[in-house]
Parts: structure tokens; sequence; C-alpha cells
């Protein structure tokens, strides 16, 4: 299947940076694809700058990142992990996209988390780092040694924001293949489910990366993420749905 005409955006997750998806990236490369990894807003340079970034900011840098794209290439799909996977969600709730691919992502946080951070922020800027949820042992994520606790509370806002988004997703008829893993110690399995809850089975295919923690891309199943996505992307071209 020539997938030539192909182009994906990848976005990686809060506090993290593009090294957390490039070999989901290399993989669609080498399908043919082409690829953009965005470095997203405040990140990839130091935590007081995420820490002023708003989740409309973030938003608009990934929708500007497709549009981009989308003038090089005929057929756009957007995947993205965690943080990445919510953001390509909003951006195929407002442009025809090829497909989406989120992995593990980011709807809802745990119970009270943006609320506790809105709190707590009053008090301190940061808690300990949150990356690095990853089973493959001497894996380590390239992020932010601590969490701004305002960028937290941005990433709460932003999964509200997605989860009002996702009918339009479902309107669209747009083909979704969700990846989760059985074990995420960063969000609850309610993030996940709210997708799955949102859209129309027919639209929808869930894989369980049974091997992989939150951060997927990175760890024990990052080659079946790699031929998964792949092979997603030339169902779609083979079904003729763009």
């Amino acid at each position: 299947m020539d997938l030539s005409t192909c182009g994906v955006v990848v976005y990686h997750g809060f506090t993290s940076t593009p090294a957390s998806v490039l070999p989901l990236a290399d993989a669609l490369r080498t399908a043919g694809c082409t690829v953009a990894v965005p470095s997203l807003p405040g990140h990839g340079t130091a935590w007081q700058d995420l820490e002023r970034r708003s989740a409309a900011e973030i938003l608009r840098a990934g929708l500007a990142a497709y549009d981009a794209l989308a003038t090089t290439c005929t057929h756009v799909m957007t995947a993205g992990l965690s943080m990445g996977g919510a953001i390509a969600l909003h951006v195929a709730a407002r442009r025809r996209t090829a497909g989406v691919i989120p992995i593990n992502p980011a709807l809802r946080l745990k119970p009270f988390t943006g609320v506790g951070a809105a709190l707590l922020g009053r008090a301190v800027r940061t808690i300990p780092p949150i990356a690095g949820d990853i089973a493959l042992d001497g894996v380590v994520e390239e992020a932010y040694e601590r969490t701004p606790l305002r960028g937290v509370v941005q990433l709460s806002a932003m999964g509200r924001q997605v989860r009002r988004e996702l009918p339009g997703v479902r309107e669209r008829g747009t083909p979704v293949l969700l990846m989760r893993s059985a074990q995420d110690n960063i969000l609850p399995q309610a993030s996940a489910d709210t997708l799955v809850s949102a859209l129309d089975p027919s639209q929808l295919t869930v894989l369980t990366l049974q091997n992989s923690l939150h951060v997927a891309t990175l760890d024990h199943d990052a080659d079946l993420i790699g031929r998964e996505s792949v092979a997603f992307l030339a169902r779609q071209l083979a079904a003729d749905l763009w």
C-alpha cells in the first residue's frame, strides 16, 4: 500500500517532549508517510514556561500543526499520547481528518486532580514529576523534573473542552483507533472509557496494550503501536474512506 500521500501529526504528552513519541513517528515514516512531531507550547524548555501557558494556546498549536501538514499532504491523520491524544481528538472535531490514533488520551484526570492542583497551587508552584510511567527497564522519558500546578489546572481544562467536542468526532464518522494500556498509573480508566462511550462503535477500534504502562510509545508495546498505526492508516486508504 502506497502511503506517500498521507501525513500524520503526532502529539506528545504533558511535561514531555517529541522524543516520547519518536518510535511511532519513525514507524510511520518508514511506511512512507510524511510525519510532523511538533514541540507544543511550554514544553522542551523549562517548567516555568509551561506554567505560563494556557490550554487554549496549546490546542491552537496542535491545530496549526495539522493545518501546516494539510497543505502538503492529501490525507492527514492525527495521533498522540496522553495530552497529545486529547489534542489529536480536538483537531479531529474541527477538521475532517483521515483518522485519529489516541494512545492513553488525557480526557479525564484522576478525581479531584484539577481542583486539588488549583488549591495547592496557592501555596506551592510545583509537585514532583509525573513522567516516566514505563514498565520497560532502562527507558527514561525526557520530561520536566517538576510539574507546574498551573499547568495541571490547564490540562484539566483541556480535558473538559475536548470531552465537549467529542460529539463532533462522532458526527463526522472519523475512524478512531484507541490504544489503551491495561495498567495506567497516571490516568484513570474513565479517561479512555469516556471516548468509547462518546463514539459510534462502527467508527472505533480498541486495542489493549497488555505489556505497557502510561507512556506506551516508549514501552514494551512500542513496536506494536507502530505496526497497528500503519495498518490502521492503510485500512482507511484501502476502504477509500477519504
